[in-house]
C-alpha cells in the first residue's frame, strides 16, 4: 500500500530538526505504516519515498527507472529538494546505460584495487598525524580535526590536487551536496569547474602518478572528453570526501556512545572491518539515494508508480528493514557481513566503496590505538547534524578522551593520568 500526503507536510517531516538528529525514528514510523509514501509538492514532480529493502533493490536495478528526468517526460535537472539544478555538471551518477557503462569502464581502468591499496600506508600516515594533532587540543573536535581531514587529504592525493587547496575543496564539496540550490552552491560549481579544467590541462602537459593524470592522458578510443573528465573529478571528489567523512565521524560517535565497543576494538583491531560494515548498515552516511524517475507506469512491489514520478530510495530505511535484518536497530558486531545498501545497488553501486572502506578502517584503527576511552564533551542534544534528505552526519563532535600513555584530554583541561 502507499500513503499519500498532498503538499509538503511529509517533506517537512523529512527535513525538520528531529529527522536530522535521528532520521531512523521517522523512517521507522513510515516503514511500519506503508511500503512507500507519496508527496506532491507544489511546482515539482510528485515524489515517492521507497523504504522497504526489497522495494529499494528493485528500484535501484529496474531499467524502467532513469537518472534523467527528461526520459520521464519532465524538464531536465530536477533534484530531490524539489528545485531544478541549472548549474550542475553531468557525471557518471547522473546518466543511464549505455553512457554510464562506458564512463564506469573508463574510470575502472584507472581506479583499480591496486591503486586504492597503494594509498593505505599514506592514509595511515595522514590519520596518525591528524589523530596526534586533534588529541593534543584542549577539547578535541573530531569532525574537522580528524574525520573530515583524513578523506579530504587522501582524495586530494589520489586526484593529484595540491593540499594547499584542501580547505577550498572541502567547502565546495559541502556546497554541492547542499539540500537546496542557492548562491553558495552555484558559486561552488563555478569555482570547482574552472579549477578542475585548469588542473586537467596541467595534468595533460605534465602528467604525474595520480588518478586524474591517468584519466587525462588515457589514449583509448573511449577515453573521457574534457567535460566528462571534469564531471568525473566532481564525483570522485564529492563521493570521496563528504560521505567518508560522515562515515568516520559516525563510527567515532558510536565509540563514544559504546565504551565497551571501543575496548573491544582496542583489544582486537581485526574486528574493525566488521564494525565498520555494521555502522554502514546501521547509520550509513547516505540517507537517500540520488533522485531517479519512472519512465513509464509501473509498480514497486504492490505500490503503483506513474510515469514522471521522482523515486527516492531511502537506503537508511532499507538497511533497517526488519523483514531483512534481525533486530535492525541494534548494533551487532557479529552480524553476518554484506547485504546492506549503504553504497547503493545495481549499476550505480559506489565505485569508490573500496576506498571508503579502506580509509575508514585505517582511520578508526589509528584512532582506537591512541584512545583508551571516549565520551561526548557536550550533551548529545546539542550536536549539530547535516541538513537535508541526502546525507546524514554530525557537523561537530567535541569529546573528552583518555589517550594512551595515560594523558587525559577533556573538555576543560589536559592532565596527567597519574593524578589521584
Amino acid at each position: 500500500m502507499t500513503t499519500h500526503t498532498p503538499g509538503g507536510p511529509l517533506r517537512a517531516a523529512l527535513e525538520g530538526p528531529a529527522f536530522q538528529a535521528d532520521p531512523h525514528a521517522v523512517l521507522r514510523t513510515l516503514t511500519d505504516s506503508a511500503s512507500a509514501h507519496r508527496c506532491e509538492p507544489d511546482g515539482a514532480p510528485p515524489q515517492l519515498l521507497v523504504t522497504g529493502y526489497d522495494a529499494a533493490r528493485q528500484v535501484l536495478t529496474d531499467p524502467r527507472v532513469s537518472k534523467r528526468s527528461e526520459r520521464a517526460g519532465l524538464e531536465p535537472g530536477w533534484l530531490m529538494s524539489g528545485v531544478r539544478d541549472e548549474v550542475g555538471v553531468d557525471y557518471m551518477l547522473t546518466v543511464d546505460p549505455p553512457e554510464h557503462t562506458r564512463l564506469r569502464k573508463v574510470v575502472a581502468r584507472a581506479f583499480t584495487p591496486q591503486r586504492v591499496e597503494a594509498l593505505r600506508p599514506r592514509t595511515r600516515e595522514i590519520a596518525s598525524r591528524a589523530a596526534e594533532a586533534v588529541l593534543a587540543q584542549e577539547t578535541p573536535e573530531l569532525v574537522d580535526g580528524f574525520a573530515a581531514r583524513v578523506p579530504i587529504s587522501v582524495i586530494c592525493e589520489l586526484l593529484g590536487v595540491p593540499l594547499t587547496d584542501r580547505d577550498r575543496f572541502g567547502w565546495a564539496s559541502e556546497q554541492v551536496v547542499a539540500p537546496v540550490a542557492g548562491s553558495d552552491r552555484e558559486e561552488a560549481y563555478v569555482w570547482l569547474s574552472g579549477y578542475l579544467a585548469e588542473l586537467i590541462a596541467g595534468k595533460r602537459a605534465e602528467p604525474g602518478a595520480d588518478l586524474l593524470s591517468a584519466l587525462a592522458v588515457d589514449t583509448d578510443e573511449d577515453r573521457l572528453t574534457d567535460p566528462e573528465l571534469i564531471g568525473m573529478a566532481f564525483l570522485l571528489l564529492i563521493a570521496g570526501y563528504e560521505t567518508t567523512a560522515n562515515l568516520i565521524s559516525t563510527v567515532l560517535l558510536g565509540l563514544a556512545r559504546q565504551p565497551d565497543l571501543l575496548r573491544t576494538l582496542r583489544a582486537d583491531p581485526g574486528l574493525i572491518p566488521a564494525a565498520t560494515e555494521e555502522f554502514l548498515r546501521l547509520d550509513g552516511p547516505v540517507v537517500t539515494a540520488t533522485e531517479r524517475f519512472a519512465t513509464e507506469d509501473m509498480r514497486v512491489g504492490e505500490v503503483p508508480v506513474r510515469r514522471g514520478d521522482m523515486l527516492l530510495v531511502s537506503l537508511a530505511a532499507a538497511n533497517r528493514d526488519p523483514a531483512r535484518f534481525e533486530e535492525p536497530d541494534s548494533f551487532r558486531l557479529g552480524r553476518p557481513a554484506g547485504g546492506h545498501l549503504a553504497f547503493g545497488h545495481g549499476v550505480h553501486h559506489c565505485l569508490g566503496a573500496p576506498l571508503a572502506r579502506m580509509e575508514a578502517e585505517v582511520a578508526i584503527t589509528v584512532f582506537v590505538q591512541r584512545v583508551e576511552s571516549l565520551a561526548l564533551a557536550v550533551p548529545e542534544a546539542d550536536l549539530e547534524w547535516a541538513p537535508g534528505l541526502l546525507m546524514h552526519g554530525v557537523r561537530r563532535l567535541p569529546v573528552s578522551a583518555v589517550v594512551s600513555g595515560d594523558s587525559v584530554v577533556s573538555g576543560d583541561s589536559v592532565v596527567s593520568g597519574d593524578s589521584d
